[in-house]
């Protein structure tokens, strides 16, 4: 008898499933003679001072600024529940 079920679980099918992702289809521009249009972007003239400066450091590194500033501030609530709870 057990003979027969080590018979039948080796001849048991088994499924494999294979995943064939195809490549995405990507604009044609040089083969059929279509050239990709060139945006031109007006740059606004460099004012002087710190708002510029600030603003593209913001913009640039936002996020990791909010980040930092949450961090901060959860350490800071922290440190103070500790100081309060110890005097």
């Amino acid at each position: 008898m057990a003979g027969a079920r080590a018979c039948s679980l080796r001849s048991s099918p088994t499924f494999e499933v294979i995943f064939v992702r195809e490549p995405p289809s990507l604009p044609v521009f040089g083969k059929l003679g279509v050239k990709p249009s060139v945006a031109v972007v007006a740059a606004p003239a460099a004012s002087a001072g710190i708002v510029p400066r600030l603003r593209e450091v913001v913009a640039a590194h936002g996020g990791m600024a909010l980040k930092l500033s949450v961090i901060a501030w959860t350490i800071l609530v922290l440190g103070t529940v500790f100081f309060m709870l110890q005097g």
